[in-house]
């Protein structure tokens, strides 16, 4: 009887706990990327009451006899089946269609969760954030200016909003150099910058209030501007700015077999000076517009791409034919009191299937700013919830990439792959994913849960029943 009571109890016990699970599944039928659990039973180790013997030629064998000592919960399983997809218009709403989960880190204590949940929102710095300010992790750094180093960070994913530049004012420009300054400009390599009202000359080209350049910061002070976003993160081909009347220097002659022009006496240039060669059929090796470095041999000139080789007379540009008809400048002055003003404005961005963050901007061109990168488990069963749709544990739950027996959160993020990649599900933007818990299966589990429930309760009121008759006999 004392069995029986016990395996009772026992029974009761466990299925509250079916019933505990069930009722928060139920509870969290409109959790955005909630998933259900389902509560697995085994039985317990049974009391041998006689061990069973083996059949031989001429007997048979006694079977054995074994009483259960009743039920436990053998797992609590979250069940990982994709949820419906909601459409809901807001571009910060992602949902997974498929395998995968997003990457979130608390800004403050860097620990990494994942989440199923994509119910992101925009804080005011940018950050694309979950509901409790968890930052969403991604390559953060994809603009075309960035370098391909910079390219394969992953951080905290960044929206850019509003004016991609600010204006700045009393700029001053060298020409020999083609160097702007303006004390604490602060802009970035990349930003991207028009000329307000007064325009500088460009060699060998045109430019107009119209013309977008991409800034190369050198210092917090100085900057150079290019024609590409690719130049401004190398820093290649600096935009030649010349004055307004440049000095037209004359060439007698061109030896192209010794790299040098001869000039007409007066020419005014001296070893150090910048100029540049335009026009006509151009010397082969030189380039229509570009700044070069004067090296000066009574009246030869020689040509270099640095200050430094033209001082030392070394690397000396190779001229390879004689051209015609072209003209060169002596590139000096300085250009003061320009104004810049912001180049293309963001206007408005986009969540790519692919994760990508893009940015369109007021010039009709558009850029991937940045990645979301997606994360998952080979056993997701060891993923723990914590709480607002977010999963811990994640170094011993198999992480994609890893085949340590657990991992960091920088090992997890560096081993994250790209939506639609590697086995990961495609992003739906502007959508979220419903909770997976399926009404009429719950309420099913529910009633069979109850009946099972009211079984073993019977159990007990039963042997509670018998005991008392065992009582009574003594009466």
């Amino acid at each position: 009887m004392i069995r029986s009571l016990n395996t009772g109890v026992l029974g009761i016990k466990q299925f509250q706990t079916s019933l505990d699970a069930i009722g928060n599944n139920l509870a969290n039928i409109n959790t955005i990327g909630f998933k259900s659990a389902r509560v697995d039973f085994s039985d317990t180790l049974a009391q041998t009451m006689r061990a069973p013997t083996p059949d031989t030629a001429t007997t048979s064998g006694q079977a054995g006899m074994q009483v259960g000592n009743g039920v436990t919960v053998s797992a609590i399983k979250n069940q990982f089946t994709q949820g419906a997809i909601k459409q809901t218009g807001v571009r910060t709403d992602m949902a997974i269609t498929g395998d995968g989960f997003f990457m979130v880190k608390d800004a403050t204590t860097n620990e990494l969760f994942v989440t199923r949940a994509g119910d992101f929102r925009e804080d005011k710095n940018g950050f694309l954030v979950t509901n409790s300010g968890f930052r969403v992790q991604g390559l953060n750094k994809q603009a075309p200016a960035n370098t391909a180093a910079e390219k394969l960070a992953i951080g905290d994913l960044k929206l850019d909003v509003g004016k991609y530049t600010e204006d700045r004012s009393s700029v001053s420009l060298d020409t020999s150099t083609n160097i702007l300054t303006r004390t604490a400009h602060a802009y970035s390599t990349g930003n991207q910058v028009k000329f307000s009202s007064t325009v500088p000359s460009v060699a060998g080209g045109s430019s107009s209030t119209s013309t977008v350049y991409f800034v190369a910061k050198v210092t917090d002070d100085t900057f150079s501007l290019h024609g590409t976003a690719a130049d401004a993160a190398s820093g290649a081909n600096k935009v030649n700015f010349t004055t307004a009347s440049p000095a037209e220097v004359t060439v007698s002659s061109v030896t192209y077999a010794s790299d040098y022009m001869s000039l007409a006496s007066g020419h005014g240039m001296s070893t150090g000076d910048t100029f540049y060669v335009t026009g006509g059929t151009m010397p082969g090796g030189l380039t229509d517009g570009k700044a070069y470095y004067a090296r000066i041999a009574s009246d030869n000139i020689y040509f270099h791409t640095t200050s430094a080789d033209a001082s030392a007379g070394t690397n000396t540009v190779d001229i390879t034919t004689g051209g015609s008809s072209f003209k060169l400048y002596k590139d000096a002055g300085t250009v003061s009191s320009l104004t810049l003003t912001g180049g293309a404005s963001i206007s408005s961005y986009s969540m790519g299937a692919d994760g990508k963050v893009n940015m369109l901007l007021t010039d009709g061109t558009q850029y991937a700013r940045a990645q979301l990168l997606l994360q998952n488990f080979k056993n997701p069963q060891a993923l723990l919830k914590q709480g607002a749709n977010l999963y811990g544990n994640l170094s011993t739950a198999g992480p994609a990439g890893i085949t340590a027996d657990s991992a960091g959160a920088t090992e997890i993020l560096s081993n994250a792959k790209a939506p639609g990649s590697s086995g990961m599900g495609r992003i739906a933007s502007g959508s979220l994913e419903l909770s997976n818990v399926d009404m009429a299966r719950e309420f099913s589990n529910m009633i069979t849960t109850q009946r099972a429930f009211q079984a073993n309760a019977r159990v007990i009121s039963t042997s509670d029943e018998i005991l008392k008759e065992m009582m009574a006999l003594k009466r």
